[in-house]
């Protein structure tokens, strides 16, 4: 079931102090997915540690932002990949510190 999730970028100047480092926020329709244990093996192989998977169903919404807030929680973006079936993104991601409550994502 599709649902509403807002994609953060950030300034290439976010590292200066005094300066705003979210330069963009736009809301956009996402769906959660079954995080596979394989995923989770081939990430961690990676070196990521993903806790849920997000799809994008639209490609042309997602235009490499590295943060997203779904359910209230912020999310880091580890990797992104293709979705051809739909033409959209799926976004392999994981809690930002400071984040409380339950993990969304669920293993199959």
């Amino acid at each position: 079931m599709l649902t509403s999730c807002t994609l953060i970028a950030f300034s290439p100047d976010a590292h200066e102090v005094g300066t705003d480092p979210v330069s963009d926020r736009r809301e956009v329709k996402c769906q959660e997915m079954t995080l596979t244990q394989a995923e989770v093996y081939q990430a961690g192989g990676e070196g990521l540690s993903p806790e849920a998977k997000l799809l994008i169903p639209y490609d042309r919404d997602y235009k490499g932002e590295r943060e997203i807030e779904y359910r209230g929680e912020r999310w880091k973006v580890l990797r992104a990949d293709p979705y051809k079936e739909y033409n959209g993104v799926i976004l392999l991601v994981r809690r930002k510190a400071g984040n409380s409550g339950s993990v969304v994502g669920r293993y199959a």
